[in-house]
């Protein structure tokens, strides 16, 4: 047997970004306590993860990132969680290890399913290294972690196994991107939220539209007069989702700077025809408001503005801040092309 938080597991430059599923269901909850008074005999021994901190990892990214990273990987995962749907498991039945104390959640195959497209879309993300994958993936919940090698014996397997609780049944609809912090005082894991991430499309998302705006054209977009109405008609436009181009590299600026030239003066060839470049993938606009010690995360959002006044961006907790009047154009036209 062995302490959980041994040095070889033990991180040296935490916190590390995780992908989780909080494990608040009252069954589940009830299920976890009703083992408490034996792990309390082992005193300061185990480390009991008290009801906020249960949790299942979906993926965890084990070494720093930088906080573009972050963004990228949490918007990734995201995006991947759409293709997802909410996972209904059995909690149980406990299993007693070398170095914690575990519950098994079955069936195995949704939870894989989610881990897989997590783990692919935050592979995706420059810089970012994953542990190997194993043969197969083993889903489960942390019940107590050993903080000696002496709590594993005969005695605390058979008690264990003896308490037997129903089985609790729960449904995980949302992942949540945390600061995951190992807290070897405590001896167990606590974190700090990012962002919240649906398992797949809403109803409120699949009414209203996924607007995706930017494009390798979009300076003449901005430069073109409003395709119908007066300029100065209020639109407010529900979004599925707000997907737009990341702000343009100084290659992607030089053409089109030179696409604007050439269209003006067709004879302006003297540098020659820059390479064309690559256009990043859109990227979903996120509310960014501090929530507790994590940021909102919402991606469900109305616009707000017309042809001639900025963006006012509104979530739909009621946090709002203001974009530009580009991005109101752009909106507009991918909302509602020109009849």
């Amino acid at each position: 047997m062995e302490s959980f938080f041994s040095q070889k597991r033990t991180w040296a430059n935490g916190p590390y970004l995780h992908f989780i599923a909080v494990l608040d269901d009252p069954a589940y909850v009830a299920f976890t306590q009703a083992h408490h008074d034996l792990l309390a005999d082992y005193g300061d021994r185990v480390g009991i993860v008290p009801a906020p901190w249960l949790h299942w990892t979906a993926q965890g990214v084990h070494h720093q990132l930088a906080e573009d990273q972050v963004e990228r990987a949490v918007r990734a995962a995201r995006e991947a969680a759409r293709q997802a749907a909410p996972a209904t498991v059995t909690m149980g039945p406990v299993w007693p290890g070398p170095s914690a104390v575990t519950v098994a959640m079955y069936p195995e195959e949704p939870l894989a399913e989610i881990n897989a497209l997590v783990r692919n879309a935050v592979s995706t993300v420059p810089g970012v290294q994953l542990r190997e994958a194993g043969d197969r993936y083993w889903p489960h919940s942390t019940l107590a972690y050993y903080r000696s090698p002496s709590v594993h014996d005969a005695d605390f397997n058979r008690r264990l196994r003896n308490i037997r609780p129903q089985r609790a049944e729960i449904t995980i609809r949302r992942l949540l991107a945390v600061y995951m912090h190992q807290d070897l005082n405590l001896g167990y894991y606590t974190w700090t939220p990012i962002a919240e991430i649906p398992l797949g499309v809403t109803a409120a998302d699949a009414a209203a539209p996924e607007v995706v705006c930017g494009a390798p054209e979009s300076t003449a977009t901005y430069r073109s007069a409003p395709p119908w109405g007066d300029p100065d008609a209020e639109y407010e436009i529900e979004v599925g989702r707000l997907a737009v181009q990341p702000p343009l590299s100084d290659e992607q600026v030089r053409y089109e700077s030179f696409v604007s030239r050439a269209l003006d003066d067709s004879t302006y060839f003297d540098d020659g025809e820059p390479p064309l470049p690559k256009w990043p993938d859109p990227v979903t606009t996120a509310c960014e408001r501090p929530v507790g010690d994590g940021a909102c995360g919402s991606t469900r959002l109305r616009v707000r503005g017309s042809w001639t006044r900025p963006a006012v961006i509104i979530c739909e907790h009621g946090h709002s801040w203001t974009d530009t009047v580009e991005t109101m154009r752009e909106v507009i036209l991918a909302a509602e092309p020109a009849q």
